[in-house]
């Protein structure tokens, strides 16, 4: 009886490192296992793909045990899943953003960016500037734009898996002790190493467009709307750096250096048990141990002064007379602020235990 792997996808992803998959499931082999998948095209049986594999590479593999092996793993079937929204969106209807002309575009758009920031020193994001109106319908608009806009940038890798032909999927996860919007599309390993980047990087691509203009509005007039949208995107990307966490430069940092586990390598590493890793892991390993300062320097220089400055404000209509609005807002920054700390206290303590 013959074999047909046909449908499964074979990617050269390194020296005789290739990722084979079904779209859903993938795993990484050398270029013998890859090569008995190609023999394995449905016009021959298992004896006689080892047979061509022996003639062609000059060695003797156990075809059998190795399709016993892939049948362990779910790939001897397509992947089954449910049609989801995201589905109806076509490569064409998408790519464009994506496009050569689309990078022009943008690298025009910015230029005018940084023009206006060196022209008029209001376009240049200001956090302690950013509460233009009561405590809390700041506290309201800032929290709806932060959702919004984080959709928006979730929307750039759906879009970019998209036109790659990758399914993605839309949901909720945690980084750490953060609740994230997250888009899951494990068939970018299904596509070359270089196209994986567009998927990686389309989310900061989707937040830079958006500081950009907004910088631009700035130039022309001082919509606070536009304030708010850069300082949130420019968090946005920042965040993105913190890749201690499986953030969008994780994941472009894996890919630059061939890793499929980077964070479970590292950890080895650090745990002594990683012998012989490669430059990218060691370097990695390193950030780990530093990125807990780093993500305390991003809540310093941002969380830290939005949160004073609305307090500030808040304690100013106080002051007025107004009671109800000011008090709800720092109740709201309160609970926010007490939940956050515990969290962090109680993860910091699970990392530092499983180091020492």
């Amino acid at each position: 009886m013959n074999t047909d792997l046909s449908f499964l996808t074979v990617v050269a992803d390194g020296p005789d490192d290739y990722v084979i998959g079904n779209g859903e499931t993938f795993v990484h082999v050398p270029a013998v296992a890859a090569a008995v998948v190609a023999a394995l095209d449905g016009t021959r049986t298992v004896a006689q793909a080892r047979e061509r594999v022996r003639a062609e590479r000059g060695v003797d593999v156990d075809v059998a045990a190795f399709v016993g092996g892939l049948e362990g793993a779910g790939l001897l079937r397509r992947a089954g899943r449910a049609p989801n929204v995201w589905d109806r969106i076509r490569p064409r209807h998408v790519a464009w953003f994506f496009s050569r002309p689309a990078d022009v575009a943008l690298l025009l758009l910015t230029g005018c960016a940084l023009a206006a920031a060196v022209a008029e020193p209001r376009v240049r994001p200001d956090v302690t500037a950013l509460v233009w109106t009561g405590s809390l319908t700041f506290t309201l608009a800032f929290a709806a734009g932060s959702w919004i806009l984080v959709f928006l940038h979730e929307l750039g890798h759906i879009a970019a898996a998209r036109s790659l032909g990758v399914r993605a999927e839309l949901s909720l996860g945690t980084r750490l002790q953060f609740l994230v919007v997250q888009t899951r599309m494990t068939g970018v390993w299904g596509v070359p190493r270089r196209a994986r980047y567009r998927a990686y990087l389309a989310g900061m691509r989707v937040d830079w467009t958006l500081i950009c203009l907004s910088a631009c509005v700035l130039y022309a007039t001082e919509a606070a709307l536009a304030r708010l949208v850069m300082v949130i995107c420019l968090a946005q990307v920042v965040w993105q750096f913190l890749f201690f966490m499986r953030t969008d430069v994780y994941y472009v940092f894996a890919n630059a250096g061939g890793n499929k586990n980077l964070m479970a390598d590292a950890q080895a590493y650090l745990r002594g048990r990683g012998g012989g890793a490669r430059w990218s892991v060691r370097v990695y390993a390193w950030f780990l141990v530093v990125g807990r300062v780093l993500g305390l320097a991003f809540f310093a220089f941002y969380t830290v002064p939005i949160t004073v400055a609305v307090c500030g404000r808040a304690a100013a209509e106080l002051a007025a007379g107004s009671w109800w609005e000011p008090m709800t807002t720092l109740a709201v920054i309160s609970v926010g602020w007490v939940l956050y700390l515990v969290i962090l206290a109680r993860r910091s303590l699970r990392w530092i235990r499983r180091f020492s």
